[in-house]
Order: structure tokens, then sequence, then C-alpha cells
């Protein structure tokens, strides 16, 4: 009869070895590192998908805050123009002034694609003051090209559609638009 084993005999026996791999433990870990590439390839198109749909709707959430803090600062200003200021009473001999003219209307058009209305007539965020939104009525007081073919409108708002945006400007506004939101001029 053979004698019995002891487990700290394995150990001792072997101990100078190396373990054997053998070509099932090499498929494995084949296996799994192809799984785990495809799974990263996979990944990929999903994670920068991702990261565009998080830098848009960061841009957007910026444009809609710096537009919201220019119509604050609009309507704070026309709260201020509209305090009443005391003037003293014109004396008989003082002459009343006359009334302001209002710029030279150079043709009229209609809004039919919603955006921006600007200070200044470039794109850049800074100069965004609100929207205008389809179905709003305007007069155009001076054109300006710049390049070849971008061409803008500094205008006046005359009546507004529908509500469409929270962030629209009111009748009466005069700033920047592109020729490419507005219909063909009427005279």
């Amino acid at each position: 009869m053979p004698p019995k084993t002891d487990p700290r005999d394995w150990e001792r026996l072997f101990e100078g070895r190396r373990r054997r791999r053998g070509p099932l433990r090499i498929v494995m870990i084949a296996l799994v590192a192809g799984i785990l590439t495809l799974g990263l390839i996979g990944a990929a198109p999903f994670v920068l998908d991702q990261i565009e749909t998080s830098r848009i709707i960061a841009r957007q959430t910026q444009i809609a805050s710096q537009t919201r803090e220019a119509r604050a600062t609009a309507q704070q200003a026309a709260m201020q123009s509209a305090i009443p200021t005391q003037t003293p009473s014109p004396s008989p001999t003082a002459t009343l002034p006359s009334a302001p003219t209002s710029a030279p209307i150079i043709g009229r058009a209609q809004v039919i694609n919603g955006g921006n209305i600007r200070s200044a007539p470039r794109v850049s965020a800074e100069t965004v003051i609100g929207q205008v939104c389809v179905g709003d009525r305007v007069e155009l007081l001076e054109e300006q090209t710049i390049g070849e073919n971008n061409r803008w409108y500094r205008l006046r708002v005359v009546a507004t559609a529908d509500d469409c945006v929270p962030q629209r400007v009111s009748a009466g506004t005069e700033e920047w638009v592109s020729a490419t939101l507005l219909s063909q001029p009427e005279p």
C-alpha cells in the first residue's frame, strides 16, 4: 500500500517548478481580451455622442443665460428711462424742442426664420439681445453687407406674432438681424 501523501509534501515536491499554462488558458485569455476590445470599440460612438450632446446642451444653456441677462439689462434700462424726471417748465420765451425724428425706413419685411436679434451686425454671443419669431413684422432702417454675401439689417420690430420664446423682444426694439431671417424687403 502506498504511503499517504501529505498536502505539504505537494508544495515541497513542486516548489521549484513553474506551473504550465495549457492551450485552453491561452484561448481563454485571447477570448477575454477580444471581448474587452470589441466592447471598447462598440462603446466609443456612444461615448462620443454623449460628449457632443453635453457640449450642445452647455452651449444652449450659455446662450439662454446671456440672452436672459441681456433682456434683463434692456428691461432695466427701459424702466429707468420710463421714470419721469422733474424738468423745469419752459419759460414763455423758450421754444419747445422739436419731436425727435425717427430713422428713415428703407423697407418693410416679415420674419420667416426665428433667430437672434443683435446689438451689432456680427455673430457672437455677447451681441445677442433677444429673439425675433416667425411672423414678426419689421421696418428696415439700415442695410449693411459684411464680406461677400453676409447681409444685415438694422430694423425696428413693428408687430409681434404669437409668443414663441420667453426671450423674444417687444415691439419697438431697434437692433440688427441677419437677412437670412427675413422675407424679401418691400418698399
